[in-house]
């Protein structure tokens, strides 16, 4: 009898483990493979001149993250370490190459001999997808701009680090400079990074002055679609034209010209013959949540984490109020550039000065009086006026 049942727990350890082999193997059938393309490579990098490959970052929470990784088919030139590049709300890391090879910061950087990784949002277009989910389900958009901050970023920059072992060059432009400062404020991800340029900075939107975005934010727009059970946000779709029918009924906005001005600032040196092109990429689906947790700031002119409601903050944070990010913890040794531009409606001047004023170290600090939000990846003259100090910048 004891024989019998010593047997039957030995077959029973057996068979546990050959349950935990065969959910290994099925999570790893659903991984790409590392053959596998979202085609960003073939699309937008010349295998002549630069060699372009695709690695996926898995996250906690089973989002299967692209990072694009460029780097020189010259042999001559000086390896110059590894540099990580992301993007803002709405876009994918496509941002980065959509200009001419001189007048690309992925490209620049490259042929400066750096090894340039491309980040991506979980929901951008040269992406893997989910694990679980597909984009069409609603599981999908169920989260918040704090997953980037807590699990996406520090994800990638790991993935960089452990490749490369070496500290990370860091760029980010708009919510990828929001992402990186909350990051940063957090721990241990700032370890990875041996410098920050950060375009268009914004660590709070209590100045905000761009028409569309004060509006919807205060017309709580956000919250309406939020009820109406909307999960993803588009532009282009219905709930896009939802939004700007909720919106346009603000004075603050004159919905019969031009939208993008309204909600960037005017741009001096935007590339209006590309337009088309540009909104081609650049306008993407992102969680209706994480555009919420944006409005959420401009109300409250605060830094913080998502707001659920009182008595949900109070489960999740202990406290009424979601807490804020501390940009004063980013430590004063990581040398940080901010290139921020005078007519910027997004990353306002004073939000600006706001965020110098509470960083322990003295940043580096490049102000263009002329330049709104979209010049800085979209200018004609980004590459001399932005892009080649960011590369001086990593290299002094």
């Amino acid at each position: 009898m004891l024989k019998q049942v010593i047997g039957m727990e030995v077959l029973g350890v057996v068979y546990f483990f050959f349950l935990l082999m065969l959910q290994d193997a099925v999570v790893r059938a659903q991984l790409p493979s590392p053959s596998q393309s979202t085609g960003f490579c073939e699309s937008f990098v010349s295998p002549t001149i630069y060699k372009c490959t695709e690695e996926v970052v898995q996250t906690e929470d089973g989002y299967l993250l692209a990072v694009q990784r460029i780097s020189t088919t010259n042999p001559l030139t000086v390896a110059k370490g590894p540099a990580f590049l992301y993007h803002g709300i709405m876009e994918g890391g496509e941002t980065w190459v959509l200009n001419p090879s001189n007048g690309s910061l992925a490209f620049m950087m490259a042929n400066s001999g750096y090894e340039v990784w491309i980040g991506n949002t979980r929901s951008s277009n040269y992406t893997f997808g989910h694990l679980k989910y597909t984009r069409n389900d609603k599981e999908f958009w169920d989260w918040t701009w704090d997953n980037l901050v807590k699990t996406d970023l520090p994800a990638m920059l790991q993935h960089v680090y452990d490749s490369s072992k070496e500290q990370i060059n860091y760029v980010g432009y708009s919510q990828g400079t929001m992402t990186a400062l909350a990051t940063f404020s957090e721990g241990p991800t700032v370890n990875l990074v041996s410098k920050a340029a950060l375009l268009s900075p914004i660590a709070s939107l209590g100045h905000i002055s761009s028409p569309i975005a004060s509006a919807a934010s205060y017309l709580f727009v956000d919250e309406i679609l939020l009820l109406a059970g909307v999960a993803e946000f588009n532009a282009y779709s219905d709930t896009g034209k939802k939004f700007m029918d909720i919106t346009c009924t603000s004075s603050e906005v004159d919905c019969r010209h031009e939208f993008m001005s309204q909600i960037t600032g005017t741009n001096c040196c935007f590339n209006a013959s590309r337009k088309s092109f540009y909104d081609r990429y650049s306008i993407q689906s992102t969680s209706m949540r994480n555009l919420a947790q944006m409005a959420q700031m401009v109300r409250s002119g605060r830094f913080s984490m998502y707001d659920h409601g009182f008595w949900n903050n109070l489960k999740k944070y202990n406290s009424f109020f979601p807490p804020e990010y501390d940009v004063s913890a980013i430590p004063a040794t990581l040398p940080i550039l901010l290139a921020h531009g005078g007519n910027d409606s997004l990353a306002d001047p004073d939000d600006v000065a706001d965020l110098i004023q509470k960083l322990q170290g003295t940043p580096q600090v490049i102000y263009l009086p002329q330049y709104a939000h979209a010049d800085f990846v979209m200018g004609t003259n980004a590459s001399a006026d932005v892009y080649t100090p960011i590369i001086s910048f990593f290299q002094a």
